[in-house]
């Protein structure tokens, strides 16, 4: 299960790491244009609303300021962590979210009617799903079990309505695939094209993989690893064998490897 657990962690933290870049990105460009009047894309804005601003949102600025010097508005963003843009997106001005949150989510659904982001009800329901991202990056970064999902609120579905923590490995599967829905959602809404080429990456077919029967039922069987050698010809002979039995092997010939050949990833 931990070994199952870290290649998971491994992709996952790919994942995260291309959204948290296109939202703060994005969130940065739209706070930009909007307290610069359009002047600038990279503006100090921060200090615009600084006041408006949570305490430990305010400590976090202030603590880069004090390590580096002279930083730009770009080096700051850049060294914000992933827990300061939904905190700080919770505490847009309402009476500037039909203007800001649009550009920030580029493709979202309630762009078709800006004023709804006015409304705390499809707002939140819209955008509940940064919480969870942050909850699945900090356990990464701790190196927690990743499979272990707590109860969570799920105003996207119904307000109020709260997801049971996980007790199986298919109650940990579905999460897992609610997970993927939602960040193919939330990446689309945020950065179409970054969004297909994350969809077409290697990482990402070998969540999909890990996640299948027959990912898992590799790692249950601690087949993960190899511990036989065929020829090249040899594989081809044999192809649907080596496949079924569902383990990595070397293929190689004459003292020479050739690489390793993964059945169905």
């Amino acid at each position: 299960m931990y070994m199952w657990n870290m290649e998971l962690s491994s992709c996952m933290s790919a994942l995260l790491c291309h959204f948290e870049i296109a939202l703060r990105n994005n969130v940065h460009r739209a706070m930009s244009q909007f307290y610069s009047r359009g002047a600038s894309s990279s503006f100090t804005w921060y200090d615009t609303i600084r006041r408006q601003l949570p305490l430990h949102l305010q400590d976090k600025i202030l603590k880069i300021r004090q390590q580096h010097t002279s930083p730009g508005p770009d080096e700051i963003v850049s060294r914000l962590t992933f827990g300061f843009w939904p905190s700080l997106i919770g505490k847009i001005d309402i009476r500037f979210t039909a203007a800001i949150l649009p550009v920030i989510f580029p493709h979202h659904p309630l762009n078709a009617t800006p004023s709804d982001w006015r409304n705390q009800i499809p707002r939140k329901a819209a955008l509940a799903y940064l919480s969870e991202f942050n909850t699945m990056r900090n356990r990464l970064a701790h190196h927690e079990p990743i499979w272990k999902f707590a109860a969570v609120a799920d105003p996207a579905t119904a307000p109020g309505h709260r997801l049971l923590g996980t007790v199986d490995l298919a109650s940990s599967l579905a999460r897992f695939h609610r997970f993927l829905t939602q960040y193919d959602t939330a990446m689309a809404a945020t950065n179409s094209d970054l969004a297909s080429d994350v969809a077409c990456s290697s990482w990402r077919k070998r969540i999909d993989f890990l996640l299948s029967p027959q990912g898992v039922e590799r790692y249950r069987q601690r087949k993960h690893v190899t511990d036989a050698r065929i020829s090249p010809a040899q594989l081809r002979r044999n192809f649907a064998h080596v496949v079924q039995q569902n383990q990595p092997i070397v293929v190689g010939g004459s003292g020479r490897i050739r690489g390793v050949f993964l059945p169905g990833g």
